[in-house]
């Protein structure tokens, strides 16, 4: 799955349309020059395909078993250059013929049909296997040069089809690998008195997964992201990065404290608090894709500490009406819950919670101070036939491979479409906010959405210290470019909708603009003190600059400007993105549905 050599490219010419100028000389001369790690990259699913791009090809029976037999595991996704966590990052959404997947309502997954086509989708034309940074450099000439697209292309995980574009270049990071552990780490270029203590310098291809297992050997726990693929150097921190630990520890943004990475203009530079801090401000959670191109990033870790556990469940057939009330439970015990330290996931018919602080997270008593604090939720379930489990263990990665791992490693293979929002604090502090907030959760049944499917990190950094929410040295500025709701919010409530592999435009169109509709009626429950994690937004978000990035975002347009001049990265809806790009061909794939939601809309915002 790793990929298909270079003379397949002659093969794929055709399709890169933005590629100008170009001929095959121009090529091969790339490809002399990054040591012959530029390959063509071909849709996922070919190999059980007879027909690519409408021409016969032969169907590889291996191949086409391996990926059937695991098309929903997240892995081999994440290993392969071709590999996209959800389905929206290969097809073309605005275009139903213009894909490659497969029927992923069974695993094995289903054989295509016979005479069906693998088309290329969004998925890039080519990609180099990026070792170093004379690999980015060449990338960076070359779309000048030729005024190719470029994307950069991790482990796959990305809602927001930032990391694939049709007829692009992608510089493939994943092998980016390196790991290393410093007991007091001094930023490059500062003096000995911000030596930032425990940290770890971890390449841009890492798992988060191997991050954990490496942090435990040196008796320490990283603050990471849910999903143990996610390459946590990469697109997570830069967006924000939020982690079940990241009440009582901050974002990964928070805890960053230094970059590598290689700018469009061509220079390697570390970015920290004492050299380049405008860019070091700009990649604590400007997003990714639009900066530059990451080699690696040191992040703070915390010493190993026992961890205390709720997993609380409900049964799989409760009504609709049985799950509401829980929710509601769940929003009535959060600010409590929030102040003692607890962290995770809340959904319509479970929560699954940690919580580091020692009084909670108390090894000697048993787990009775966690278990206490979790009575009302553990009552709930218990009375209408659910589950209940509350522990301490004892460190982060024993929770991990417990609690986490276990539903973490088949989420692949799927087109689901994200809509969040930052619930602000203040909405859970008496009646009338429950009640507005409930009232939403009603609404947006009517729209669709099941509550038994509701989903919420409860992820903020709600009681971290005030190190987290300072401001920058000069005091102008956060100490991070996040949306700045993040620091007074509680919730981060998801709505979410997957798509059928082979849904028509029609359908896909309705689904998009019923998620829409649900992203309005979010932004009028919080009001301007609300935003959105960039990370897990609704791609067709209308005032996504201000969700986003709210006050941030014209700073962080300067940085862009400052250090990609030219507008070598580009991505939909990335900090520099021009609306009027949405009508370009460059973005047909989505430009088409944002047109259409728009019109879709418009009785729905009159």
């Amino acid at each position: 799955m790793r990929g298909y050599l270079f003379p397949s490219l002659w093969l794929l010419l055709g399709h890169a349309s933005f590629c100008n100028g170009q001929d095959q000389a121009a090529w091969a001369v790339l490809n002399d020059s990054v040591g012959g790690r530029l390959h063509a990259t071909r849709p996922f699913a070919l190999p059980c395909f007879s027909l690519y791009n409408g021409n016969a090809v032969t169907v590889d029976e291996t191949a086409c078993s391996l990926i059937r037999d695991n098309y929903t595991t997240n892995s081999i996704h994440a290993e392969s250059p071709s590999g996209y966590m959800m389905l929206q990052g290969e097809m073309c959404l605005g275009d139903p013929s213009d894909q490659c997947v497969l029927d992923n309502t069974i695993i094995p997954a289903r054989e295509p049909a016979m005479g069906a086509s693998c088309n290329q989708g969004s998925v890039p034309s080519y990609y180099i296997e990026v070792e170093g940074v004379s690999d980015i450099n060449v990338a960076l000439n070359f779309a000048r040069e030729y005024q190719v697209p470029l994307v950069i292309k991790n482990s796959g995980h990305d809602y927001m089809t930032r990391n694939s574009q049709k007829g692009s270049l992608a510089l493939w990071v994943h092998k980016l690998q390196s790991l290393v552990f410093h007991e007091n780490f001094v930023p490059e270029g500062c003096t000995g008195n911000l030596n930032v203590g425990r940290a770890v310098t971890v390449g841009t291809g890492v798992s988060t997964n191997d991050i954990h297992n490496f942090a435990q050997k040196h008796e320490s726990t990283f603050i990471g992201g849910y999903s143990p693929t996610v390459a946590a150097s990469g697109g997570w921190v830069l967006g924000g990065g939020h982690s079940v630990l990241s009440p009582v520890y901050g974002l990964g943004a928070d805890r960053v404290a230094e970059f590598k990475i290689v700018t469009p203009d061509g220079i390697l530079r570390v970015a920290n608090r004492c050299q380049h801090d405008d860019l070091f401000w700009a990649l604590r959670g400007g997003g990714g894709g639009t900066f530059g191109i990451v080699l690696e990033a040191t992040h703070r870790v915390e010493p190993s500490m026992p961890v205390a556990v709720a997993n609380i469940s409900l049964p799989s057939n409760v009504t609709a009406e049985t799950s509401l009330q829980w929710i509601e439970l769940m929003a009535r015990q959060s600010l409590a819950w929030g102040k003692q330290g607890w962290g995770g996931h809340a959904g319509g018919l479970y929560l699954t919670y940690m919580n580091p602080v020692p009084p909670v997270a108390n090894s000697t008593d048993g787990g009775v101070a966690a278990r206490n604090s979790m009575r009302a939720a553990t009552e709930f379930a218990l009375s209408i036939g659910g589950a209940s489990d509350v522990q301490v263990l004892p460190n982060f990665l024993d929770v991990w491979n417990k609690y986490v791992l276990p539903g973490a490693l088949t989420t692949a293979g799927v087109t689901r479409i994200l809509a969040t929002r930052l619930i602000p604090r203040r909405l859970f502090e008496d009646e009338s906010g429950i009640a507005k907030l409930m009232d939403f959760m009603e609404t947006a049944q009517t729209l669709g959405f099941d509550p038994r499917n509701f989903y919420c990190p409860v992820d903020t950094p709600f009681v971290a210290d005030s190190a987290t929410k300072s401001r920058a040295g000069n005091g102008t500025k956060p100490a991070t470019s996040v949306q700045p709701a993040w620091y007074n919010s509680l919730w981060d409530v998801s709505t979410s909708l997957t798509i059928a592999w082979n849904a028509s435009y029609a359908e896909r169109l309705q689904s998009m603009t019923a998620i829409t509709k649900a992203t309005i009626l979010a932004e009028e429950l919080t009001g301007a003190d609300g935003g959105t994690y960039p990370n897990e937004a609704n791609p067709f978000t209308p005032n996504w600059r201000e969700s986003w990035w709210g006050d941030n975002y014209e700073a962080l347009v300067k940085i862009k400007r400052k250090y990609d001049p030219e507008g070598l990265l580009k991505c939909w809806k990335c900090v520099g993105f021009d609306d009027e790009d949405t009508s370009t061909d460059r973005y047909s794939c989505q430009g088409k549905l944002q047109q259409d939601i728009n019109r879709s809309l418009a009785d729905f915002v009159s």
